[in-house]
C-alpha cells in the first residue's frame, strides 16, 4: 500500500494541529496553577470583581509585586469572566496563543523553507519539555514566545517580499510582548537590529515604514504605565521595576557579576533538551561552518591574466561586496534569535530556566534543518517516525494523565487538598491565619480557589495567635517551625486536615 500521501503539506499540517491540540489542551484543568500562576490568576479574578481592569489588585490591595504588565491578566480575566475562574479558564488564553503560534510557524516555514522543515520544527517544539509546560501554564513565558514568533514572521515577510505594511504588524507584536513581560519584549528589537548589522541588510534601514512602525510601540506600552504612575506614583515605580533592576544588580544580596552561575543555561539544556540536544549542537556546527565557507574569498587561479582578475572573481563567486544570499541571511537571523537573548540573559545575575522559552522555536528550526539534510528517502523515514511517535504520544496523553502529572506545575498539588476543608470550616467572611513565609502561595490559593482571605503574620506573631483566646483557623507548610509548634502546643491545637506537606488546624 502506498502511503506517500502522508508527505503532503496538508496532511503534515493536520498532524501538527491535531498533536498540538492534544498536547496543549487535553486535561488542561486537572493540575492546579503554579506558584506564580496562582497569583496571576487571582489578580485577573479581582480585575473582574472590582471592575477595574487597569489596576492589579491582590486581596483588595493594589499591588505591582509581580513586576508584570497587565496583558496576561487581561487575557485571563476575559476568559474567566466568560467561563468562570478555574484552572482551565485561566490557562486557556496561553494554550490558544501557543496553538496559534504553532499554526503561524508551520505556515511560515513551509513557505520560506519547505513543508518537511515546517513539520519537523512544529513537532520538535510541541515535544520540547519546557515549551509544552509553558503552553499549558498561566505565567508570561508562553505568550511571550508566541509574540516573538508573530513579530519575527511579520518582519521576515516584510523584509523578503517588500510588504512594508507588515513592519507595523511587527511593532504591534513587539508592543504586546513588552506588555507581557516588560523589557524582555525589547529583545525582539535587539535581535532584528543585530541581524541587520551582521547581515548587512541595509535596505531595511532605508525603508521609512520600518522606522515609522516603531512609533506604535510607545502607543501600545505607555498609556497603562503612565496611568499607573499618575495613580500610584513611586509605589508603582518601586514595586513594578524592582525585579527587573534586581535581575541585573543582584538577587537575594548576590553581588552582580556576569560570571555568576555562568553555567546555568547550559546545564538546563543538558538536563532538559532531550532528545533534541545532539541535533541542536550539530545544527549550530553546520550553520557556522557553512557561513564561514561561503564567506571565504574564492581562490584565484595562478594562470589568470592580471586584467581578468575582476571577471574571474565574479565568476568564482568571490564576495567582494560582502553581501549575503537569502539562505545565509536566514541563518544569521536564526543565530541572532538564539545568541542575542542568551548574551543578555547571561549578563543578568538571576538565571531562570523560564527565560529560555523564547529560544525554543529557533532551536526547533535548527534541529529540523539537520533532519532535513539527509537523503530524501531518509527524510521520509524520519517523517514516518515523527508521525508514529506523535500519534502514540497523543493517544498516551488522552488515555492517561501523563501531561498534568509530569509537564504541568506540581507545587500546589498537595496544598490545594486543603481547599474543600477550608470551604467547609471557614465562613466566607472569616480569614485564615498564615505565615509570612507561605504568603504568596497560600494567600493567592485560598483567595482563588476558596474566596477566603487571610491574616499574614510573622512566625513569632503566628505562635502568639495560637495562644490567644480568640478562635482562629491556621494553615501552614509542615516545616521545622510548624512541627515544633505541633509538639509544643499539642493540647491547644485541633487538627482538621494534614496532607503530605501542609496542615490545617484551629486553636
Amino acid at each position: 500500500m502506498n502511503f506517500d500521501f502522508v508527505f503532503s503539506r496538508k496532511i503534515l499540517f493536520f498532524i501538527v494541529i491535531l498533536t498540538g491540540l492534544v498536547a496543549f489542551f487535553h486535561r488542561l484543568d486537572e493540575a492546579p496553577l503554579s506558584g506564580d500562576g496562582i497569583g496571576y490568576g487571582q489578580i485577573a479574578k479581582e480585575m473582574t470583581l472590582t471592575g477595574d481592569w487597569a489596576t492589579p489588585y491582590h486581596d483588595g490591595v493594589p499591588s505591582f509585586y509581580t513586576s508584570k504588565p497587565p496583558l496576561v491578566y487581561w487575557l485571563m480575566a476575559a476568559s474567566g469572566s466568560i467561563l468562570g475562574f478555574d484552572n482551565f479558564s485561566v490557562k486557556l488564553p496561553t494554550a490558544l496563543l501557543s496553538l496559534l503560534s504553532l499554526v503561524v510557524l508551520f505556515l511560515f516555514l513551509s513557505k520560506y523553507y519547505n513543508p518537511n522543515i515546517a513539520f519537523f520544527s512544529s513537532i520538535i517544539l510541541i515535544f520540547t519539555q519546557q515549551y509544552l509546560h509553558h503552553a499549558r501554564s498561566v505565567i508570561t513565558d508562553g505568550p511571550l514566545a508566541a509574540f516573538f514568533i508573530f513579530a519575527f514572521v511579520s518582519f521576515w515577510i516584510a523584509r523578503t517580499e517588500d510588504k512594508s505594511s507588515l513592519y507595523y504588524l511587527m511593532s504591534v507584536f513587539i508592543g504586546l510582548a513588552v506588555m507581557t513581560k516588560q523589557v524582555f519584549g525589547l529583545f525582539i528589537g535587539m535581535i532584528i537590529f543585530c541581524y541587520i548589522i551582521l547581515a548587512r541588510d541595509w535596505k531595511i534601514l532605508k525603508n521609512i515604514h520600518f522606522w515609522l512602525s516603531f512609533l506604535l510601540i510607545p502607543v501600545i506600552v505607555l498609556p497603562w504605565h503612565i496611568a499607573m504612575y499618575k495613580k500610584f506614583g513611586m509605589k508603582f515605580i518601586n514595586e513594578y521595576f524592582l525585579s527587573t533592576v534586581s535581575n541585573v544588580n543582584g538577587w537575594n544580596g548576590q553581588k552582580y557579576s556576569i560570571f555568576y552561575e555562568w553555567y546555568v543555561y547550559s546545564q538546563i539544556l543538558v538536563n532538559n533538551y532531550w532528545p533534541w540536544l545532539p541535533f541542536l549542537l550539530y545544527g549550530f556546527y553546520r550553520k557556522i561552518r557553512n557561513m564561514v565557507e561561503k564567506l571565504k574569498p574564492a581562490a584565484q587561479p595562478d594562470t589568470a591574466p592580471e586584467h581578468d582578475m575582476t571577471k574571474t572573481a565574479r565568476t568564482l563567486n568571490c564576495r567582494d561586496d560582502k553581501s549575503f544570499d537569502n539562505e545565509q541571511a536566514r541563518d544569521i537571523f536564526i543565530l541572532c534569535w538564539i545568541f542575542v537573548p542568551l548574551f543578555v540573559l547571561q549578563m543578568m545575575t538571576k538565571k531562570n530556566g523560564n527565560y529560555l522559552n523564547i529560544l525554543y522555536p529557533a532551536f526547533a528550526v535548527v534541529c529540523a534543518e539537520v533532519f532535513n539534510s539527509f537523503s530524501q528517502k531518509t527524510v521520509q523515514k524520519i517523517i514516518k517516525i515523527f508521525i508514529v511517535v506523535s500519534t502514540a504520544a497523543s493517544l498516551l496523553f488522552i488515555s492517561f494523565p501523563v501531561v498534568p502529572k509530569t509537564i504541568d506545575a506540581q507545587k500546589l498539588t498537595d496544598p490545594v487538598k486543603l481547599i474543600p476543608t477550608i470551604k467547609y470550616v471557614l465562613k466566607p467572611d472569616k480569614k485564615i491565619v498564615i505565615r509570612e513565609t507561605d504568603w504568596f502561595v497560600f494567600s493567592s490559593m485560598f483567595l482563588f480557589y476558596a474566596d477566603r482571605g487571610n491574616i499574614t503574620l510573622s512566625d513569632e506573631d503566628f505562635e502568639k495567635k495560637i495562644l490567644s483566646g480568640e478562635k482562629n483557623y491556621f494553615a501552614s507548610y509542615k516545616d521545622d517551625f510548624m512541627n515544633g509548634l505541633l509538639n509544643k502546643y499539642n493540647d491547644k491545637i485541633t487538627v482538621w486536615q494534614i496532607t503530605d506537606k501542609t496542615i490545617l488546624f484551629e486553636n
